[in-house]
Formats: structure tokens, sequence, C-alpha cells
């Protein structure tokens, strides 16, 4: 019949907890890079809008011709942006993050729509009804039924 502290037990408590296990550990961004591609966006909200890039038609393709051209003055040598000042690789990146947000804000927007979806047939789900003559409504043949 102890009555002993449970030296484990007042470690958890004195210690504190974090359940942060297969989170993304965000101190692995480079910092110095986080700051340069920050540079870049606050130019373009500055001069735009901060919002700008997502009003952008076309989007995915515009943005991708502006990554490689960002990219190819860079190979050629020129480390940054005649009408900014800041680094090509920097206006790069932006141009990619532009690109994967609208992208994984694409695909929430798919898992909502799936989400709200009640798993219940419309009448254009409906299937077929066996059984029936060739001309009944319902019937395969009922052509005007199913569209």
């Amino acid at each position: 019949m102890g009555g002993g502290v449970d030296l484990k037990k007042v470690k958890e408590i004195m210690e504190g907890k974090k359940y942060d296990g297969g989170k993304a550990k965000l101190y692995l961004l480079p910092p110095k890079s986080i700051l340069e591609v920050g540079k870049v966006l606050t130019y373009g909200a500055d001069k735009y809008d901060a919002e700008n890039w997502r009003k952008v038609d076309d989007l995915q393709n515009r943005y991708t011709s502006a990554a490689l051209r960002h990219i190819f003055a860079h190979i050629d040598g020129e480390a940054d942006d005649q009408e900014t000042g800041l680094s090509h690789l920097a206006h790069a990146m932006c141009c990619l993050l532009f690109k994967l947000e609208d992208e994984l804000l694409g695909k929430s927007e798919e898992e909502r729509t799936r989400e709200t979806d009640t798993g219940k047939y419309t009448t254009r789900d409906k299937p077929f009804e066996l059984g029936k003559t060739d001309n009944e409504k319902g019937s395969l043949s009922d052509f005007e039924y199913y569209v």
C-alpha cells in the first residue's frame, strides 16, 4: 500500500506536452530565402493589391510562364529583376507558390463538393428500371428520360 509519489507522472505534469508529431516542421524553411520571397510579395501587393494574384485569368499558365522567364533570366546570369531589383529566383518562387496555392485550393474545393454529396440518386443518376418495355418511361430506350 504505497502512498509514494509517482515520479513519472510528476515529470509529465511539470514538463508539459505538445502533440505535434507528423506536423510540418516549418522551422526547416530557409529564413533568408523566405524573407526574399516576402519582399517580392510586398512589392506586388504595393503595386497591384495583396490578393491580385488570385484574380489573374488563366493563372496556372500565366504563372508558369512568369516563373520560367525569371528562371531563364537567372540562368542567363541576371541575378535580380530589372524592375524590382529583387531576386529572379524569389520572383519565380512566388509564381510557383501562387500555382501551388491555386492547385491546393482547387483540390480543397473538390473535396468540399464531394463531402456535400448526399449519395442519393438524382433523376439523371437513377438506374435503369428492368422489365419495362422499350418505350415506357424509365426504359433503356426512353432516351429523353435520362437527358
